[in-house]
C-alpha cells in the first residue's frame, strides 16, 4: 500500500517496508546552517533531535507562550489610536497650552485653584516646613501636580500674593537686588537645576529677611529619591486621582453637580471609556483633563465616540512629554531614561533584569549615535530602582515565567502602569524621531542573538509593531536581511515579527505577497523563513492555502527543507480543528513521489513528538493540555480524528525510514505518562495502533524493554496497565 493510507486499507505494503531499507541513492543536502547531511539522515536530522534547535521552526513552549503574551500588549489598539500633532500641556487650565512666565498669578486663576485643588499626602507637613524655613524644594515627577501644590502652599502663606518666575531666572540675581517683594510667594522650576545647598542657604536667609516664601520644583535624579541632597528637599506624592476627579467634576458641573455628577462618575467607570485611557492611576493633571471630558460628555457637548477618541490620546501625550526635544535631551542621563522606557515598551511584563540590561545596551547605541567618539560607561551606585520606575510610570510584580528548562519560576517583572503606553511609545518614535530608528533597529537585531526566549521573542514582537508603522523601512533595514541570513533564529525572529503585522488591514496584503514571493524564491533561506511564517497561520487566507505552500517548500530540491515545512504543518494542525491538516499529511503519504512521502513521514513523527505548549497558536479546544503530547491532545479534543491520527502513526511505525523515530516517540509517551493527566488518553489510544499481531507484539516488546531499563524502569503497576491496554484489543 501507499505509506499514507493507514491500517484500515491493509498492511501488506507497510509490512514489506517495515524492515530497515537501504538509503535512497540521492545526493546529500544542506540544512539552513549550511551543514551537509546524507540524504537518509536528513529525513529527520534536526527535526528528530530536540537539541538541534537551530534547524527547527519552533523554539519550544517558552518562546510560543512569551510571543502570545507580548503580542497581547500591542493588540489593544488600531491605526487610529495615536493622534499625530501636538497636544498642549495638561495643567490647571485643563489642556490649554501655557508656559509658566514671570509675573503674578492672576486672581481668577488662584480662585480656580482654590475651588479645584486636592491636597496631596503630607500637605500640612510641607506647609509647616515652608512656613518655618521660607524655602522648599519640592521634588517629584512632572504631571504629579507639583506646581499646583506649590501655588497652593504659597497662596496659603502669602495670602494671594503669588508669582511664578521664568525658568531661566538667575537665583543669584535675587540675592543682590530688591526683586523680591515683601511678604510675596514665588514658584520656580529652574531650567539649570536646583542650586547647591550653599546658595539655597543664602536664598533662604534673603527670603526670611523680606518675609517671603519660595518653592522650587525639581525632578528626582536617577538615584534613590530617599537620598535627597539638601534639608530643603521634600518628595512630592501625587494626590489620589479619584479625589482630583471628584473635585474637578464638581467645579466643571457647578449647579448641575447634583443631577449629573453621578452620571459622570458612572461614565468614568464604563469599561470602554476606562479602557480607552490605556493608563492606570491617572496623574492629577490627567484626572483634571478626564473630568473636563466627562463633564462635556454628560452635558451633551461631546459625543461618546469623541470621548473615547480623546481618552486614547492620553498615553500619546505622556510619550510626547517623555521624548520632548531640547539640549538636555541629548545628555547621557536623558538618553538612559529614554532607553529604559523603550526597553520597557519592548520587554514589558518580562524580567526586570532583562529590561534593565537591554536598556543599558540601547543607551550605549543612543549615546554613540549622538556622539560617535563618546566613551559611554554605566553608573554603578547612582541608578536607583524607585526613581527609574517613577520616571517611566512603571511598577514591578512577581509573576511566573518559563525561564528555567521551560518550567515556570517566580520572577520579578516590570511593566508600564498602563497598557496604552508601550504601543504609543513605539508609534511616537517611528513617526516623530527618525534618527532614533537606526540605533533602535541595531539594538533589536543584536537582541536576536540572545539565546533566551524571553529576549529574542519579545524583541521580535516589537519589531512587528514597528513594521506596522513603516513597513518598507523596517523590512529593508531589519527583517529582510534576517530572512536571508543562515541562522535559523533570524528566520524565527522574522516569522514572530510578521505574525501580527500580517493581520493589519493596511500592510497585511503587501506582507502576504512578500511571504508568497519568499516561498517561491530560489534562495533556500528565504523559503525557510516563508515556511516559518506560514506556521503562524496569518500569512494566507485559508488553512488549505498555507498547507499547499508548505507542501511545495517541503518537496523543493528533493526535500531540502522538509523539516521546517513539516513542523510548520504540525503547528497549523494544532491551531484549528485538525481535519484539513491531517488530510493533507495523508495525501503526502499516499503520493507516489518520494519527496512527498518523506514530507508526510516527517510531519507524522513530529506530530507525535510535539507537546501542545510548543504550538505557536494552539486552538482554544486545547486549553489546559499544555503538557500533553499534541497527538493525544488532538484525539481528546476531537475524538472523531483519533483513528486518523493513529493511522498516520501506524504508517510511520511500519515504514523503514521513519520506524525508529516513530517508535522513539511512542516510547517517550510510555515512559512519561505515569501520573499525568494524559495517562488515560494514552491507554485509550494504544489499541488504535494495533492492526495485526505484529503491531501488538511490537508494543508489548517496547513496554517490556522499558520496564527492564536499568536506569529508569517503568513501574510494575504502570507496566501492567499498559500491557493490558494493548492485549485486550483484537486484531484483523
Amino acid at each position: 500500500m501507499s505509506p499514507g493510507v493507514g491500517p484500515a486499507a491493509g498492511a501488506e505494503g507497510a509490512a514489506q517496508d517495515r524492515a530497515p531499507a537501504e538509503a535512497a541513492d540521492r545526493p546529500g543536502h544542506q540544512d539552513r546552517d549550511g551543514a551537509a547531511q546524507p540524504a537518509e539522515e536528513g529525513l529527520f536530522g534536526a527535526a528528530a533531535d530536540p537539541d538541534a534547535k537551530e534547524g527547527r521552526s519552533g523554539a519550544g513552549g517558552a518562546a510560543a507562550r512569551i510571543a502570545r503574551e507580548s503580542r497581547a500588549a500591542f493588540s489593544l489598539h488600531d491605526a487610529s489610536t495615536f493622534i499625530s500633532g501636538d497636544i498642549g500641556s495638561v495643567n490647571f487650565h485643563l489642556g490649554r497650552p501655557q508656559r509658566l512666565l514671570a509675573g503674578p498669578v492672576p486672581e481668577d486663576e488662584l480662585r480656580r485653584l482654590r475651588d479645584r485643588f486636592t491636597e496631596p499626602p503630607q500637605y500640612r507637613e510641607l506647609k509647616e516646613q515652608l512656613r518655618a524655613e521660607g524655602l522648599l524644594v519640592l521634588s517629584g515627577q512632572p504631571g504629579t501636580g507639583r506646581m499646583f501644590t506649590a501655588l497652593s502652599l504659597l497662596d496659603d502663606l502669602a495670602r494671594g500674593s503669588v508669582s511664578r518666575l521664568d525658568p531661566d531666572t538667575d537665583l543669584s540675581a535675587l540675592e543682590n537686588d530688591n526683586a523680591l517683594a515683601q511678604g510675596h510667594g514665588y514658584a520656580l522650576e529652574p531650567a539649570a537645576g536646583v542650586p547647591s545647598e550653599l546658595r539655597l542657604d543664602r536664598l533662604c536667609r534673603l527670603l526670611t529677611e523680606r518675609g517671603c516664601y519660595a518653592v522650587l520644583l525639581a525632578v528626582p535624579g536617577p538615584g534613590d529619591p530617599a537620598g535627597l541632597p539638601t534639608r530643603y528637599h521634600r518628595g512630592h506624592a501625587a494626590a489620589p486621582a479619584d479625589a482630583v476627579l471628584h473635585s474637578h467634576l464638581a467645579a466643571e458641573l457647578g449647579a448641575e453637580q447634583a443631577e449629573l455628577g453621578g452620571a459622570a462618575l458612572r461614565l468614568a467607570d464604563e469599561p470602554d471609556v476606562r479602557g480607552a485611557l490605556g493608563l492606570e492611576d491617572l496623574l492629577p493633571a490627567e484626572a483634571a483633563q478626564y473630568a473636563a471630558l466627562l463633564a462635556r460628555c454628560v452635558t451633551g457637548r461631546l459625543g461618546r465616540e469623541q470621548l473615547t477618541a480623546e481618552c486614547r490620546s492620553f498615553p500619546a501625550a505622556q510619550v510626547r512629554r517623555w521624548f520632548a526635544g531640547g539640549p538636555a535631551a541629548e545628555e547621557l542621563p536623558a538618553l538612559r531614561d529614554a532607553a529604559y522606557r523603550i526597553s520597557l515598551a519592548v520587554f514589558g511584563r518580562g524580567s526586570f533584569t532583562t529590561v534593565a540590561e537591554s536598556a543599558e545596551l540601547l543607551a550605549w547605541e543612543l549615546a554613540v549615535t549622538a556622539e560617535p567618539e563618546r566613551v559611554v560607561g554605566r553608573p554603578l551606585l547612582g541608578d536607583g530602582l524607585e526613581a527609574r520606575l517613577a520616571s517611566a510610570r512603571a511598577t514591578t510584580e512577581m509573576r511566573p515565567q518559563p525561564l528555567v528548562a521551560g518550567e515556570d519560576v517566580p520572577v520579578r517583572t516590570v511593566r508600564f502602569r498602563g497598557e496604552g503606553l508601550a504601543p504609543a511609545l513605539l508609534a511616537h518614535l517611528w513617526e516623530h524621531h527618525h534618527n532614533m530608528r537606526g540605533p533602535v533597529l541595531r539594538w533589536l537585531a543584536s537582541l536576536c542573538q540572545d539565546p533566551r526566549d524571553d529576549v529574542w521573542t519579545r524583541a521580535a514582537v516589537a519589531s512587528g509593531e514597528l513594521c506596522r508603522h513603516d513597513v518598507a523601512h523596517t523590512l529593508s533595514e531589519l527583517l529582510t536581511p534576517m530572512a536571508e541570513a543562515e541562522q535559523a533564529r533570524r528566520g524565527l525572529f522574522v516569522a514572530t515579527a510578521l505574525e501580527s503585522a500580517l493581520g493589519d488591514p493596511q500592510v497585511g496584503p503587501a506582507l502576504r505577497a512578500l511571504v508568497r514571493a519568499w516561498g517561491n524564491s530560489p534562495d533556500g533561506n528565504l523559503r525557510w523563513t516563508a515556511a516559518a511564517v506560514l506556521a503562524r497561520g496569518t500569512a494566507t487566507a485559508t488553512l488549505g492555502e498555507a498547507l499547499g505552500r508548505l507542501g511545495a517548500i517541503g518537496t523543493w530540491e528533493e526535500g531540502r527543507l522538509r523539516a521546517v515545512a513539516a513542523e510548520s504543518a504540525v503547528h497549523l494542525a494544532g491551531s484549528a480543528p485538525p481535519g484539513e491538516a491531517l488530510a493533507r499529511v495523508r495525501g503526502w503519504l499516499a503520493d507516489t513521489r518520494r519527496e512527498h512521502q518523506d514530507l508526510g513521514l516527517v510531519g507524522t513523527v513530529l506530530l507525535a513528538e510535539f507537546r501542545t505548549e510548543e504550538l505557536w497558536n494552539p486552538a482554544p479546544q486545547l486549553q489546559g493540555m499544555a503538557k500533553w503530547p499534541l497527538a493525544l491532545a488532538l484525539c481528546t479534543a476531537w475524538p472523531e480524528h483519533a483513528p486518523g491520527i493513529a493511522g498516520l502513526l501506524w504508517t510511520a511505525l511500519n515504514t523503514s525510514r521513519s520506524y525508529e523515530p516513530a517508535l522513539a516517540a511512542v516510547a517517550a509517551w510510555l515512559r512519561g505518562c505515569r501520573g499525568t493527566a494524559w495517562e488515560e488518553a494514552l491507554a485509550g489510544f494504544l489499541p488504535l495502533l494495533v492492526f495485526k499481531e505484529d503491531d501488538r507484539q511490537r508494543l508489548l516488546s517496547l513496554i517490556d524493554e522499558l520496564s527492564e531499563d536499568p536506569d529508569d524502569p517503568l513501574g510494575q503497576e504502570q507496566t501492567h496497565r499498559l500491557r493490558q491496554a494493548v492485549e485486550k484489543v483484537g486484531t484483523r
